[in-house]
């Protein structure tokens, strides 16, 4: 990912792996019984894909508008279906975005729609090119 997704007054740990292989391989685990075994796992990615866009088509009025808790609440559907697909360095990101608001730490939000897209994208981008989806 680059460094392109960097709010000011969000802290989170840029060294955290894209991925993380072990919640991965646990829903490959559940998809098992599957010919093929990555299938649960491109159906949860583009449900997630699918979802998360919807959530982002306000993204840009919400930032213009500075309206912190519309965006928390986008910030914390995403970070959490992201943690449980395995995308565990575009959830801390949104998780810092989440304590950022809590915190007091982010309050214009004017800067931030293309950043948090641009971890999206990037973050998907991966996912796609990791399981060929």
């Amino acid at each position: 990912m680059s460094q392109e997704f960097y709010i000011s007054g969000v802290d989170f740990d840029h060294s955290i792996s894209v991925m993380d292989r072990e919640q991965i391989d646990m829903l490959l685990m559940i998809d098992d019984g599957d010919d093929d075994s990555t299938s649960l796992v491109r159906e949860l990615f583009e449900l997630f894909q699918r979802e998360s866009s919807e959530k982002f088509k306000s993204l840009d009025a919400v930032c213009e508008a500075n309206d912190i808790e519309a965006l928390r609440k986008i910030a914390h559907f995403v970070a959490g279906s992201a943690g449980n697909l395995g995308l565990a360095r575009l959830s801390g990101f949104y998780r810092g975005i989440e304590q950022a608001i809590d915190n007091g730490t982010l309050t214009d939000l004017a800067q931030c729609a293309a950043p948090i897209q641009t971890a999206f994208r990037e973050a998907c981008e991966a996912f796609a090119a990791e399981f060929s989806v």
